[in-house]
């Protein structure tokens, strides 16, 4: 008995559980992460911050730092054909019809649309592609040497990655524009599609329960996991958290913001302030259609009359 329980003992100690080789110091799922004061880009603390991994759509900090540097917000955009491959998440943007650029921005930012970052890179570079060797050089100018991107949207791609240090270089980049601050602190956006109203949520669950959050962006892929880069106030000081590789986004970010804030948002909050699917606020239908229906209904009342006489006999 003994010497099954040594035993035991030897193979926790060498083959720990899989939960514990998941996590890092802290309970810290991410591979790499960093927390900075934005104004001196002071490191409060990190972990393997300057590791080039894949930024998932962290990405879209940089599209829309780029498209709002060439756009005003009021040009109309006209997606080509080749928006209807592009993978969700998306608008359901439709190829040849005319949107505004602003709406595509808060598409990119709020809603995460794929389609919305694509529609944007073409417009302003006329190639995606190009759009994002614009994207690469505009990041070797705030000091972002650790980041290459081939897309807009930061779907998988071999050669697109960044880093935790240089997502938080972006960020505080982008936040020198007060249309980029309106941008990440917007909550829900009311998307305006011909017949249809849509209204999506962001999916920075932190602005719904964590008053001292600015703003972010989230991000998502398998092989990219979570990623998430963001902005927050204390005394007067902004400081700007970015991580990469996480298995649990909110544990891990609440995890670092413990070391600069006292209290912070629990498990239970976090969850309540979970992104809902988008909600159709209005449609608008032929008159035909309704006239069609209610003749439908009236049929339908006449047959079940019909049954219950028969009943009765």
């Amino acid at each position: 008995m003994r010497f099954v329980l040594a035993l035991s003992l030897l193979v926790s100690l060498l083959f720990p559980p899989l939960a514990l080789c998941a996590q890092g110091e802290n309970g810290i799922t991410a591979t790499s992460y960093i927390l900075v004061e934005r104004d001196s880009f002071r490191v409060i603390t990190g972990k393997d911050y300057h590791r080039r991994l894949p930024p998932a759509s962290t990405t879209k900090v940089m599209t829309t730092l780029v498209a709002m540097e060439h756009l005003d917000g009021d040009e109309t955009v006209i997606p080509d054909r080749q928006v209807l491959r592009i993978s969700p998440s998306k608008m359901n943007l439709v190829p040849g019809k005319k949107y505004r650029s602003a709406d595509l921005m808060k598409g990119t930012m709020v809603k995460s649309a794929n389609d919305a970052a694509y529609a944007l890179a073409t417009h302003v570079s006329g190639s995606e592609s190009a759009f994002a060797r614009l994207m690469t050089q505009r990041a070797r100018e705030v000091g972002a040497i650790d980041t290459n991107f081939e897309n807009a949207s930061g779907l998988p791609s071999d050669n697109q990655y960044s880093t935790p240090y240089d997502l938080a270089l972006i960020f505080r980049q982008a936040m020198a524009s007060e249309r980029f601050l309106e941008l990440i602190a917007t909550r829900y956006f009311l998307f305006e599609d011909s017949a249809r109203k849509v209204r999506y949520k962001n999916h920075n669950r932190l602005l719904f329960c964590f008053e001292p959050a600015i703003g972010g962006k989230t991000g998502y892929t398998r092989a990219a996991r979570h990623c998430y880069v963001g902005a927050f106030e204390k005394n007067g000081r902004v400081y700007i958290v970015a991580l990469l590789g996480s298995r649990n986004l909110w544990g891990d970010t609440v995890e670092i913001l413990k070391t600069i804030y006292d209290d912070v948002p629990t498990d239970k909050e976090l969850r309540r302030a979970r992104a809902s699917s988008a909600t159709l606020c209005s449609t608008t239908s032929p008159k035909k259609k309704s006239g069609s229906r209610k003749k439908v209904l009236k049929h339908r009342s006449v047959k079940s009359k019909k049954k219950k006489t028969v009943k009765k006999q």
